[in-house]
């Protein structure tokens, strides 16, 4: 673990400004996707710093050794992304990741190798993608952190097979076929195709806020963490309804619905 941290900080580029334009990346105009760290060994955060500011998907970068304060400073879940090296402790049920990411908060899970992954704690934050430090470097990290801002999760392909395993232990846990409404199977099709809050928004014309309430509400019955186990089960067990054709002509603007200015108006 010592020697990936010192290659972290002694082979990442030079530093540049992390400051990017709004024109930087054409998947989101106007919005830079702003990445705060939170890694608790100072010769990490200090290296990945330097390999963020080589990466060009990420915009303003801020840092620090405590996750309460990096969720603190987590504002807007549309352009903000946690980039978390996460203690053993930042996994647990209470711990306020969980709350973050099922606020809709991106979180980017960097883990030391496949031998070292607690699998089961590692897919309990909701919505996480994964990420291998051992390795790494500035190409696969712009990847990543490009892949979600167009609104993907992506996990290792090493963590495929556990993952679909650990969701077959869930079924057997949970053997009553969950009720789903017309509505949420619609949308648990599109979950399983890989679409992102927005773009189920879009495909059932309602609001962003809409398709993220209506996920959770499909995570909860299906007793899944993340969409990934819950794409798994759906595939398993036939949940999905026939794929949702794309709507003709132009799309209708989403439906108003309230959403909180912050994270703190969600009782965090």
């Amino acid at each position: 673990m010592s020697q990936n941290r010192a290659a972290l900080a002694v082979a990442s580029p030079p530093v540049r400004s992390t400051t990017t334009t709004a024109t930087t990346s054409p998947l989101i105009p106007q919005q830079a996707t702003h990445v705060i760290l939170s890694v608790r060994d100072d010769l990490q955060r200090y290296g990945l710093e330097r390999m963020l500011g080589a990466v060009d998907a990420a915009g303003t970068c801020r840092s620090f050794a405590e996750l309460s304060a990096a969720v603190d400073a987590v504002h807007d879940p549309r352009t903000d992304l946690l980039l978390i090296v996460p203690e053993p402790a930042d996994l647990d049920g209470d711990s306020v990741l969980h709350r973050v990411a099922a606020y809709g908060v991106r979180v980017l899970l960097l883990l030391p190798d496949t031998r070292s992954v607690d699998l089961d704690r590692v897919a309990s934050v909701a919505g996480a993608s994964l990420l291998f430090s051992d390795g790494l470097d500035a190409a696969a990290l712009g990847d990543m952190l490009g892949a979600m801002r167009a609104g993907e999760v992506r996990i290792p392909a090493a963590l495929t097979r556990p993952l679909l395993e650990l969701a077959g232990r869930g079924a057997r846990e949970v053997p009553a076929a969950p009720r789903l409404t017309p509505r949420e199977r619609e949308a648990l099709t599109l979950v399983v195709d890989g679409l992102s809050n927005k773009q189920i928004g879009r495909r059932l014309r309602i609001s962003e806020h809409g398709a993220k309430r209506l996920v959770a509400n499909i995570l909860a019955k299906l007793n899944c963490p993340n969409r990934t186990l819950a794409a798994a089960r759906a595939l398993r067990e036939g949940l999905c309804g026939h794929p949702a054709a794309a709507p003709r002509g132009p799309l209708a603007p989403p439906a108003a619905t309230h959403a909180p200015a912050s994270p703190y108006e969600t009782g965090w």
